[in-house]
């Protein structure tokens, strides 16, 4: 199976590669046939080519080995990179909502022509191919910079789709590709926020969900009967590396060695079944 880091450099570059054919290929057919909305969508497919470099980019930091300045490695310049997709799939949401106003209050409809249709669907086509593929490897490798460049090859496809349809129905409803721009616009707004969100808790830090906590405690409590109150209970993600603390009460009396031993235990366990660097705290059970 291919590394994680291989994956997002041929995804990035396959990505920039298929985007600047599409350009091209759109670009012509705009200029070609004097299609002013063909032309604006073939700038939207190439502006994809610079989100994928973003991948490719945070994909090359994140696998840069620590140094003294960074003692858990480079792993979160993915996240950040997540968060660049993301916040440029708003922009896209942004200004395909904008387009869709404004060319439904200025009554805009287009002129019919079987070339742009043909070369419109062909790309519709391939960048929907273009998003499961990239999805598929976002899902498979964790990865939500993945994921978030996916959302752009479909939103590329999706917006392929509108101009298509107002090209074919601009002589019977002047504003269905208008009124479905506004809707799809909304959807995607809406899924470029919960990147954001989502990513942003991988750089904070954040709380573990209530059935995973409940089977660390629960493994944690069957290592010693001394164990209790396990509490203080996070998780740091660096890329593919996860950094977790926690606290555990252990009785005032037991000595230092013992202590250290149960603590040593718990950490190699909680690797063992989850992969992850432990740190454990310990404090004396209260009175």
């Amino acid at each position: 199976m291919l590394s994680r880091r291989t994956v997002g450099y041929i995804e990035g570059i396959v990505s920039i590669i298929v985007n600047t054919i599409l350009f091209i290929i759109k670009y012509s057919a705009g200029i070609t046939y004097n299609s002013i909305a063909v032309i604006t969508e073939s700038i939207h497919t190439l502006s994809d080519s610079l989100t994928s470099a973003v991948v490719v980019i945070s994909f090359w930091i994140a696998y840069k080995p620590p140094d003294e300045e960074h003692p858990f490695g480079h792993g979160r310049a993915e996240s950040v990179g997540a968060i660049v997709v993301g916040t440029l799939l708003a922009v896209t949401a942004y200004e395909l909502l904008n387009e869709s106003v404004r060319r439904y209050l200025s009554s805009e409809s287009m002129m019919f022509n079987w070339v742009l249709i043909v070369v419109l669907l062909l790309s519709a086509i391939v960048k929907e191919l273009l998003a499961r593929w990239s999805l598929r490897l976002g899902i498979k490798y964790d990865s939500k910079a993945l994921v978030g460049d996916a959302w752009h090859h479909r939103s590329d496809a999706i917006l392929s789709v509108l101009v298509c349809l107002g090209i074919l129905l601009s002589s019977y409803y002047w504003w269905v590709d208008s009124v479905l721009g506004m809707i799809v616009s909304t959807l995607i707004m809406f899924i470029a926020i919960k990147l954001v969100i989502n990513t942003s808790k991988d750089i904070m830090g954040y709380k573990l969900p209530s059935k995973l906590e409940v089977e660390i405690k629960n493994l944690i409590s069957s290592i010693s009967k001394d164990i209790s109150d396990i509490h203080h209970i996070h998780i740091h993600k660096y890329g593919e590396h996860t950094e977790i603390t926690l606290h555990i009460r252990l009785p005032p009396n037991m000595r230092l060695s013992e202590a250290h031993k149960i603590a040593s235990k718990v950490e190699e366990e909680l690797k063992s079944r989850y992969g992850w660097e432990v740190t454990v705290h310990i404090e004396p059970t209260k009175e």
